[in-house]
């Protein structure tokens, strides 16, 4: 008798924990969009380079296999992203226009090799976001989907698509190169110096140490990765070092254990966002689960933490100037303790856009599909503006920002 009122107690006290964090996550559901503080940019001459920024553009809208032309875009997302990356590269040229796709390229698991039966369909998804890019530049990294979240057999995920796009042409590129951590560095125009990191290699080559990587050096758990991002991102001359990496270090949405009250009661839209089946009460062990760290994606985890804390430790005042990600599916700019900017642009996929909460370093954070564009000006000043992208594949300026 006295453990069959134990253990009704116990499922009371679950019900009760349950329903706080129902109402913690319904008070953090709300899409927060500020303008305020607007930072206003006093320019003194025009636009000289524009880098869009967007991520997780891994499951756009793929035309049917047998219309008139199955290279057609037709992802509101993409066919946005063409459309103004074509007007800058006709006012600024197509070396002086760039697309930076910010990891998650290929949904669900990343490109398999050559030969899979879904290699086709991966080609195809690239081939998508390829065509948007046009005549610009074309600067690709990876994410964790890319790296078919760090299976062993990830790696050669990550390779097919590395072969995949440096055959496209010289306009696209991937960095950091060979599958390997980075950092790497690029140069863009006469203001912008990128400097490529990935965080999945480094995870992989550590929990693989005889694994593939073997030839990427330093060699990631080493000691000597941060050293040198640092170094990059300090050596930058008179240019703006642009951190770039799939994972963000600042985010109000669930990869940052913010969870809606839907992830509790249906926790299997997780997986598949048709799912619609609820599961009160044990619906919120997967969300508690993950605030525990039980996955490497969120920054609860571990090796997402260790990420974390070795980036903040290297952060100084305008060093590096801005951090792009991707990895939350929404559009999200914060402003850490040290000055530097963080964008987040991982809404590249309408069917992914994901929710976000209010969060104190955030000037804005908006759950919609859409990218960003970075403006590089004669004088150096730099613009952030995000653009969100509406059914009729419309972009719409919802929020720009002067970035000292």
């Amino acid at each position: 008798m006295a453990d069959r009122a134990r253990s009704h107690e116990s499922i009371q006290l679950l019900a009760a924990a349950a329903l706080c964090s129902l109402a913690v996550a319904a008070c953090q559901s709300k899409a927060h969009l500020s303008f305020d503080p607007p930072l206003v940019c006093r320019v003194t001459g025009p636009v000289v380079e524009s880098a869009f920024l967007i991520g997780d553009a891994g499951d756009p809208e793929l035309p049917d296999r047998t219309a008139a032309d199955p290279a057609e875009l037709l992802d509101p997302v993409l066919v946005a992203l063409a459309r103004d990356v074509a007007t800058s590269i006709d006012a600024l040229g197509a070396d002086r226009t760039a697309v930076v796709v910010l990891g998650d390229n290929v949904y669900p698991d990343g490109m398999p090799p050559t030969g899979d039966e879904d290699y086709g369909r991966a080609a195809r998804i690239l081939d998508a976001q390829i065509a948007a890019i046009g005549a610009a530049r074309g600067f690709f990294t990876l994410g964790n989907h890319d790296w078919d979240q760090g299976k062993e057999h990830g790696w050669a995920h990550a390779k097919a698509q590395t072969d995949y796009l440096s055959s496209k042409g010289p306009n696209i590129s991937l960095h950091p190169s060979n599958t390997c951590p980075g950092p790497e560095v690029v140069l863009f125009g006469e203001h912008l110096q990128f400097v490529f990191l990935d965080i999945w290699a480094a995870i992989y080559q550590i929990e693989f140490p005889t694994g593939p990587l073997d030839h990427c050096q330093p060699r990631a758990g080493e000691g000597r990765l941060l050293p040198l991002v640092d170094a990059a991102l300090h050596d930058a001359g008179q240019r703006r070092a642009i951190m770039v990496a799939h994972p963000p270090l600042l985010t109000s949405g669930p990869h940052g254990g913010y969870f809606r009250w839907q992830e509790h009661i249906f926790p299997l839209r997780v997986f598949n966002r048709h799912l619609w089946i609820p599961l009160p009460i044990v619906g919120s062990i997967f969300p508690f689960a993950r605030l525990y760290g039980v996955t490497n994606t969120d920054q609860m985890s571990p090796a997402y933490e260790s990420y974390i804390d070795g980036g903040k430790a290297l952060f100084s005042p305008g060093h590096p100037t801005l951090v792009a990600s991707g990895h939350e599916h929404s559009l999200q700019v914060h402003v850490d303790p040290t000055g530097v900017f963080h964008a987040v642009s991982g809404a590249g996929s309408t069917s992914k856009v994901d929710y976000v909460r209010d969060m104190r370093s955030d000037l804005m954070s908006l759950a919609a599909p859409g990218y960003m564009r970075l403006d590089a000006y004669a004088d150096s000043t730099l613009r952030l503006n995000v653009f969100s992208v509406d059914e009729q594949r419309q972009s719409s300026l919802v929020f720009s920002t002067c970035v000292p």
